[in-house]
């Protein structure tokens, strides 16, 4: 015998509903993304509880969090309505003009100074009511950050990201090695006994699992067997030239941080004595906020902000 049932079956607009919730984890900002009531979006929550068996949003100190449960359906939610409606977003989806929505950046500062300008002038002209929202980069929670959608994006480079979460490459530079101007011994090149010969400047906090360019110098070196010697660590990258400039020792950092250190301290920028990978900056976002029209909308006014940005190939 088949039991019935009151529940309603799946179907494409509660799955649509169902992500909305996830992503907003707020009933009445889901509602106003999905053009619907207040009612209306809980009883589909109600109606999703019942269908998953499972509370899927409960109400905590910080709002409304997503059940484990609840984050594993929405990736399966987000695949299926790709597969099923391709083509279901639309800009009008999203009105920037008349929207009042908060989008939260991850950034160093030195990032943040090279960004924020522009994107808050591209909102002040396309979308006033649009808050934006600024915060350092702490690279031992950024990832967690994205995926418990606590920030929209983080603009960094982020080594070996996880595969939940999505990038795309918004300003290509290179690494460079940086000494002071008076340096004892290093000129316009120095080699890898050099290199090795003095301490290093290096920034950030001590045990990050994600970060990039320390992380690529100790590949590097430890193809040949070699260990930066005993450095120096500062909490942030636009200390590190002012501290190279007073002493020995050397930095190495991407070249837009040196160049513009150079226009007012004495240092001198070299080449490293080894092959080192590129730290481009890249603009990573979570799975769970691709589709979301606004989030669309704001990934690609950074992108075309970016263009502007671009260091001459």
């Amino acid at each position: 015998m088949v039991r019935s049932s009151a529940v309603t079956p799946i179907n494409l607009q509660l799955l649509a509903q169902f992500e909305a919730l996830v992503q907003e984890r707020h009933v009445s900002r889901a509602a106003e993304r999905m053009g619907v009531g207040q009612s209306t979006m809980s009883a589909a929550l109600a109606r999703l509880r019942i269908l998953f068996d499972d509370p899927l949003l409960v109400r905590t100190a910080k709002g409304m969090v997503p059940t484990p449960k609840a984050l594993e359906l929405a990736k399966r939610a987000h695949q299926a309505l790709e597969l099923l409606e391709p083509n279901r977003v639309r800009s009008k989806d999203f009105d920037p003009a008349t929207s009042t929505r908060q989008f939260r950046i991850l950034a160093t500062e030195g990032l943040a100074l090279l960004f924020t300008p522009l994107i808050a002038a591209f909102l002040r002209k396309h979308a006033p009511g649009v808050r934006l929202l600024v915060q350092p980069a702490d690279m031992r929670h950024t990832v967690e950050a994205l995926r418990d959608q606590e920030c929209d994006v983080t603009i960094s480079n982020i080594l070996h990201a996880p595969p939940d979460l999505r990038k795309t490459l918004v300003y290509p530079q290179r690494a460079c090695c940086i000494v002071s101007a008076t340096h004892p011994e290093i000129r316009a090149r120095m080699t890898m006994k050099q290199y090795l010969k003095y301490p290093h400047v290096l920034w950030g906090a001590e045990t990050v699992s994600y970060r990039s360019m320390e992380a690529s110098v100790a590949q590097a070196l430890t193809i040949g067997h070699h260990y930066l010697p005993s450095a120096m660590r500062v909490p942030n990258i636009l200390i590190v030239p002012a501290v190279v400039a007073a002493t020995d020792m050397i930095a190495t950092v991407p070249i837009r941080i040196a160049n513009e250190a150079a226009s007012s301290l004495a240092i001198r920028i070299v080449k490293p004595p080894f092959k080192l990978a590129d730290p481009d900056i890249s603009m990573y976002w979570h799975e769970l906020s691709h589709r979301d029209p606004g989030h669309m909308w704001f990934r690609s006014a950074i992108q075309d902000i970016a263009k502007t940005l671009r260091p001459e190939a």
